[in-house]
């Protein structure tokens, strides 16, 4: 597998579009919200830190219950879309949307249609360090990342 060029991006007030509403999109929603963007979520349920977040971040954070409707993406003006829902189909409907339009877009449940990844994170001091894999092993980046925050300490949430 080629290996992804690391790349930091200022999310401050851009616009990031979320399919999905699960674990996988909370813990990634929260993250992306600490970093200034603007994320709209939509899902057919939400979950109960969803609505907590949206809360805590009113300017920020707009949620639509519903489901996705094919060709709505490129009336969202997005930087970025997360395609989180429990359906592959649909997410890989979302993949080639946002292909047609040249928005970058995460398949949470197919690494292949990613245009990039969630690495996790540790903070400390004003340092933001992102660790990924090549090769998809998650344990190792665990290993990694939590002996850096034992070594560093970590100031901010573990995982986008």
């Amino acid at each position: 597998m080629q290996p992804y060029f690391p790349l930091f991006v200022n999310l401050n007030q851009k616009k990031i579009l979320v399919y999905g509403a699960g674990t996988i999109a909370v813990r990634r929603i929260t993250g992306i919200l600490r970093f200034g963007a603007y994320v709209s979520v939509v899902a057919p349920q939400i979950r109960e830190e969803l609505w907590v977040l949206c809360k805590n971040y009113p300017e920020q954070l707009v949620i639509e219950q519903r489901m996705y409707a094919y060709g709505e993406i490129c009336r969202q003006n997005a930087h970025i879309v997360l395609a989180a829902t429990n359906d592959k189909q649909v997410n890989r409907m979302i993949c080639k949307e946002c292909r047609q339009k040249q928005i970058m877009v995460n398949n949470a449940s197919d690494s292949r249609q990613c245009d990039f990844y969630f690495p996790a994170l540790v903070e400390q001091d004003g340092l933001v360090i992102g660790i990924t894999s090549t090769d998809a092993d998650h344990k190792k980046v665990a290993a990694y990342s939590k002996g850096l925050r034992r070594q560093y300490g970590n100031d901010g949430q573990s995982n986008c």
